[in-house]
């Protein structure tokens, strides 16, 4: 800056003290109001309290146009940082900075479920357990570990509910048994960022336990995975116990029961919520409030929303979308195991499961596998793409593995036209021995006739059901009829 611009601490120019005492001031009050703007409204609430607190400081016209011109040209952060380089003190300026850094931490702790960040920044000192993890990351497992077991005991409600059915009515047990569709097993359709930003809401962040939780939970547990029923009857025939004589035919019934995805919206009802009422002292839809906060979570747990981009498929249109496909039961259950996972589970560099669903999915992992961006970050669990296709084949069918990697599965499969695609075959994005690769299962056609391809996806967030351009090369699995396979009882498990 020129000379005559040019001001020494101590010169008399601004009153530090009267500055410094309004900036403590408006800090103080931030604290009380503004920040809970920031926690609902998010950043950019967080910011205008901010340029308001370095506005209530600046001295002098200048100031206040710096103001002015930095909402112009950068929002309410310009306007921080236009305020702030008004102050012609360096002492002022570094007192500004300091305001701000608690601001921003203010508005972080009132910003993030309290179940969560109370152990580390007690806000609510009552309620901090004596002894527990104390590390984030430790307590959201911690945490993701108690939902799923509340998850886990609605399920086995689930069950036995089932198991009820056939012993009350009397139906067949093992033609009941058979019949029986799980879709609760393979699916866990819940948000653990969701459920604990649900129940921090629903105590307004105050007096937030654990065992709260699980007990607001675990009274739901009858009506996280609905069970449907309906009669049916057969012809089966009976031989005669000596082995003697003729053998009869006998009409039994049986039940046909099906165990529905979890529900997701028990979750706003065991925690009394009204997701359109108005959250607190704030302008904000409580729902909208939740959504804020699960956001909040994900991004500081793992720098990404995650698994936001591609919504769930739904019970009745899975079982839409498989009415429509004629293909035979094995494929058919390669699809509905596969189309299970759309929307629930995360895209993971080098992530490998076992059969049927796992609890890790969702909790933040370090990725370990070398020659990805995303190699020694922090993500949320999950399947790459070959874990993808060979979790489907594993889970579905019981196929030990359709191959190790893209390379892998493209060596264990013949090259099929296009013409020949039939659900379950494989699609690459180049051939087996490329460095860069993707395979994806095929899924059938929409209506306007396109491929339909399900596969777990890094540029999706997770498994996404879609039509991409760039799958070149068409294969089927070696080794296995698909046509007369027999689909395993439950092949969820």
């Amino acid at each position: 800056m020129s000379e005559p611009d040019k001001q020494n601490i101590g010169d008399g120019s601004d009153n530090l003290s009267n500055a410094a005492r309004k900036t403590a001031q408006a800090v103080k009050q931030i604290g009380q109001a503004s920040a809970a703007k920031a926690a609902t409204a998010g950043g950019t609430a967080a910011a205008n309290a901010a340029a308001a607190t370095v506005q209530a400081g600046a001295a002098g016209g200048n100031a206040a146009a710096g103001v002015a011109a930095g909402t112009a040209a950068g929002g309410p952060w310009g306007a921080i940082l236009a305020a702030a380089w008004a102050m012609r003190h360096t002492l002022f300026k570094i007192l500004i900075a300091i305001c701000l850094c608690l601001l921003f931490l203010i508005a972080l702790i009132v910003s993030l479920p309290s179940i969560v960040f109370n152990s580390i920044f007690h806000t609510d000192p009552a309620t901090v357990p004596e002894s527990g993890p104390t590390d984030m990351v430790d307590i959201y497992d911690d945490l993701s570990e108690t939902v799923s077991g509340c998850v886990t005991g609605g399920y086995d409600y689930a069950r036995a509910k089932v198991e009820q059915i056939i012993a009350d009515g009397g139906y067949d047990c093992d033609l009941s048994t058979e019949a029986t569709i799980d879709y609760g097993h393979v699916s866990a359709d819940y948000d653990v960022c969701y459920i604990l930003a649900a129940y921090s809401a629903s105590m307004e962040q105050k007096g937030t336990t654990k065992e709260d939780m699980k007990a607001k939970l675990d009274a739901v547990a009858s009506r996280m995975f609905p069970v449907t029923y309906e009669v049916k009857e057969t012809t089966v025939t009976i031989q005669p116990e000596d082995g003697l004589g003729a053998s009869t035919t006998e009409t039994v019934q049986y039940v046909e029961c099906t165990i529905h995805p979890f529900d997701a919206s028990v979750i706003l009802s065991a925690f009394g919520i009204d997701p359109d009422a108005t959250y607190g002292q704030f302008n904000i839809r409580t729902g909208d409030a939740i959504e804020s906060m699960a956001t909040a979570l994900k991004r500081t747990l793992y720098g990404v929303t995650a698994s936001g981009q591609v919504p769930p498929i739904t019970d009745a249109e899975l079982t839409a979308f498989l009415g429509n496909l004629t293909c035979s039961p094995a494929r058919k259950e390669l699809m509905r195991v596969a189309l299970s996972l759309v929307g629930r589970v995360s895209y993971f560099w080098g992530g490998k499961s076992a059969p049927g669903w796992n609890d890790e999915w969702g909790t933040p992992k370090l990725v370990t596998a070398a020659g990805s961006s995303s190699t020694g970050t922090l993500r949320p669990y999950g399947l790459d793409c070959s874990g993808f296709t060979d979790w489907t084949y594993k889970t579905a069918l019981g196929v030990d593995s359709i191959g190790a990697g893209t390379s892998g599965q493209w060596a264990n499969s013949t090259a099929i036209t296009e013409a020949e695609l039939l659900p379950g075959d494989l699609g690459f994005q180049n051939t087996g021995d490329a460095a860069n690769n993707h395979v994806l299962l095929f899924a059938g056609h929409d209506e306007n006739g396109k491929n339909l391809w399900v596969h777990c996806s890094g540029g999706a967030g997770g498994v996404a059901l879609n039509s991409p351009t760039y799958v070149k090369y068409f294969r089927r699995v070696n080794g296995l009829d698909l046509e007369h396979m027999t689909v395993p009882i439950q092949s969820g498990g």
